[in-house]
């Protein structure tokens, strides 16, 4: 009796397992098959899913002129069931980490969905023989994941949840107002909607609205120590650039003043306390580890930020970033003039961009109008709320701001109310 169980037992499992590769050898098939796909490779999945892959996918270099060539891009999907719906994340930067096993996007889980991630077209591996900066556009990467929507969505038909953080949060939006139909629902985490390359609201706002005057005033008369102490942290400053091979575009001097006024966007931005900022007190050493640990010069530096240059070729062309005000420190600073500071700082000489806000613009209007089932997540304290994109009276849309966030936002370190808030929407947009 037990011999003739165990035996009917070792079937059902071996059913069960033949079963379950037939629908792993099925979607890899199918995912070989469709057009425009250069490779599928299997890789480890989170435990959420039944199984993961790395797609190469050709792009068209110019969505308007396919003949200009192509550019496979990198995806990671990550299945759960093609019943499942999907959650589309359109990384704004590079995507190495959507291949790790440990990624999951938190709305997965919630959702019960799969992941499908899509690494922005010129970063990473997401890149051409030779990049023409030309067709670095809003309209081309959201023209990408239009294409992608297109390719897997005859696979995946239940629903589509858009989603991305800070520039992928932009990529959202971008896609959507240009692409209305392709999801039926987007969360973009922490997304600016600028209006210019230096935009002025950031500045203002960390003067004005960041944590509590009591929190604005320590950070000022940090930043002025900082600058107090200059002469004697020049010493350890370039030592510690001399060490790590920084090579910038401008003195170190000046670096070292663009760090002071990037410290205070950096310590609101990642939600550092107050109460961490050192005493008038404290040591040189002290104070410059303090600079150091909240604004790297490594983010000025060539070759760091050769990751990351393909952003502010988009930030010159369309996206717009934040400027720096040096006025309040104009009696401690040597700079004068920071106008200009990205092409100065981040840009090779022989690059020239012109801004167009068009793009921004068009959003704008889609959401005062047209949008639909957008979730819009921000954090108090965040300097990119200064530039948040806007409801403007849209009640089919839904802004949900943490109280004291930073842009580490999510939904998952909402306080209860706004948790439960955010899941009924959302329970009642997918239904």
């Amino acid at each position: 009796m037990i011999n003739r169980f165990l035996r009917v037992s070792v079937l059902i499992l071996f059913f069960v397992s033949f079963c379950n590769l037939g629908i792993s050898q099925n979607l890899e098939e199918q995912l070989k098959s469709l057009p425009g796909i250069v490779s599928v490779a299997k890789m480890n999945a989170n435990p959420f899913f039944k199984e993961s892959f790395v797609l190469m996918v050709n792009q068209p270099i110019d969505h308007h002129h396919p003949d200009k060539g192509t550019f496979p891009q990198r995806v990671v999907l990550s299945n759960l069931g093609i019943d499942k719906p999907v959650v589309y994340i359109t990384e704004g930067y590079g995507g190495d980490y959507g291949e790790s096993e440990k990624y999951l996007n938190e709305l997965c889980p919630m959702l019960n969905a799969n992941q499908l991630f899509v690494e922005h077209r010129f970063f990473g591996k997401s890149v051409p023989d030779s990049i023409d900066w030309n067709y670095m556009t809003v309209e081309n990467a959201a023209a990408d994941h239009h294409h992608i929507v297109e390719l897997l969505k005859p696979i995946f038909k239940n629903k589509w949840i858009s989603t991305g953080i800070s520039k992928g949060g932009e990529t959202v939006l971008y896609h959507r107002a240009l692409y209305p139909n392709d999801v039926e629902i987007s969360v973009p985490y922490v997304a600016p909607l600028n209006f210019s390359v230096e935009e002025k609201r950031h500045d203002r706002f960390i003067r004005h609205k960041t944590g509590t005057a009591y929190e604005r005033k320590s950070l000022k008369e940090c930043q002025i120590e900082f600058l107090k102490r200059k002469s004697r942290l020049m010493p350890l400053f370039e030592q510690l650039c001399k060490d790590k091979k920084y090579n910038f575009r401008a003195s170190a001097s000046q670096i070292f003043d663009y760090c002071v006024l990037e410290f205070a966007f950096s310590f609101w931005q990642w939600g550092y306390p107050v109460s961490g900022i050192p005493a008038s007190y404290a040591t040189d050493k002290e104070f410059f580890n303090y600079l150091v640990k909240i604004c790297s010069p490594d983010y000025f530096d060539i070759e760091s930020g050769k990751s990351t240059f393909p952003f502010f070729v988009q930030a010159l062309k369309q996206l717009g970033y934040y400027g720096y005000n040096p006025r309040p420190f104009r009696k401690y600073m040597e700079l004068r003039d920071t106008h200009d500071y990205i092409m100065k700082l981040f840009m090779p000489s022989s690059i020239k961009f012109q801004y167009d806000p068009a793009m921004s613009l068009l959003v704008k209007r889609y959401l005062k109008k047209n949008a639909d089932k957008i979730l819009l997540i921000y954090g108090e304290n965040d300097p990119w709320s200064a530039s948040a994109a806007s409801t403007r009276g849209n009640h089919k849309i839904l802004k949900v701001v943490q109280p004291r966030g930073s842009h580490r936002s999510r939904i998952g370190t909402m306080p209860e109310v706004q948790n439960k808030l955010i899941i009924k929407t959302l329970k009642a947009w997918m239904n």
